[in-house]
């Protein structure tokens, strides 16, 4: 039996592990900027509904959008709330999520693209982790958002 390979098995391949309700997801750490505490965003009118609102990071507005939301997750004020500043294609983007718990190394097992569960999630899954603690859902960032709404984003967006 062959054994199967890819960057998720290595031991250098990093992810950011984070919770929205009670799965864990995990975006490649060279995908993260940084993560931020939660900030209320400002909404500014005629900003559509798939953008929570505007923060402000070093004079830059980032648009940033509430994965709950996006993957039609029971809305819930979370404390632990953090703000996953990213990319989406050349976009920088702030993706609100539950909790970040930390940077996990490597997986013990993987499924690449697993089949659709019928999950919200399903378009935007790169591969199923199993580490030492439970399975991870890989996202890849640049998949959450549609392209109509990637070119709404690629347009300057002003705070009122």
């Amino acid at each position: 039996m062959k054994s199967f390979r890819s960057k998720y098995t290595k031991p250098d391949f990093q992810f950011i592990r984070f919770r929205l309700g009670p799965t864990e997801f995990g975006i490649e750490i060279g995908e993260v900027k940084e993560i931020l505490r939660l900030k209320d965003p400002h909404k500014p009118e005629g900003v559509p509904g798939f953008i929570e609102g505007l923060i402000k990071v070093r004079s830059v507005m980032l648009p940033v959008i509430d994965l709950r939301k996006r993957f039609s997750l029971p809305a819930e004020p979370i404390e632990t709330a953090r703000i996953i500043v990213t990319s989406v294609d050349s976009l920088i983007v702030g993706l609100i999520v539950d909790e970040v718990s930390d940077i996990a190394l490597g997986a013990k097992e993987v499924t690449l693209k697993p089949e659709p569960s019928g999950s919200a999630w399903d378009d935007c899954l790169e591969a199923s982790v199993e580490t030492g603690t439970g399975k991870v859902l890989i996202i890849n960032p640049s998949m959450v958002l549609s392209d109509e709404e990637k070119s709404f984003l690629a347009c300057p967006v002003r705070a009122d």
